[in-house]
């Protein structure tokens, strides 16, 4: 029974090797936060993206319609800057509009849509 109770020398770890196997843990856990981090941020570059375009298409579609575009707007939350730019064609009766939309916070543009819509109802939206 004694040969059960008493301990060997070599059992167990020294401190030594648990301090190299938690210096191994914390690179691996701020190797992670760090993958993590970049995730997040990339998922929301793609949400302010979708929600950009969807601000251009709107706008599209209301200048097809001969509606105003507003220049400021909100969506999903955020604010945005729509800038609308005109460019005649070689059809008289089509004109080629670029959408462009930017955040409003920093005025970065997200998002630029290419369209075409009738002359007289472009013409007539303001700018």
């Amino acid at each position: 029974m004694n040969a059960h109770l008493t301990r060997s020398a070599d059992a167990g770890f020294t401190l030594l090797e648990v301090l190299v196997a938690l210096a191994v843990m914390a690179v691996g856990a701020v190797s992670l936060l760090a993958a993590t981090q970049t995730h997040v941020m990339r998922i929301s570059q793609v949400e302010a993206r979708i929600v950009a375009r969807w601000v251009a298409e709107n706008g599209l579609s209301a200048l097809r319609l001969g509606l105003d575009v507003p220049e400021r707007g909100a969506a999903m939350g955020q604010d945005w800057v729509t800038t609308i730019r005109r460019t005649p064609t070689p059809d008289p009766d089509l004109a080629r509009v670029d959408i462009a939309v930017a955040a409003a916070l920093d005025g970065r543009e997200v998002f630029l849509l290419t369209g075409f819509v009738d002359s007289v109802a472009a013409a007539e939206a303001p700018e």
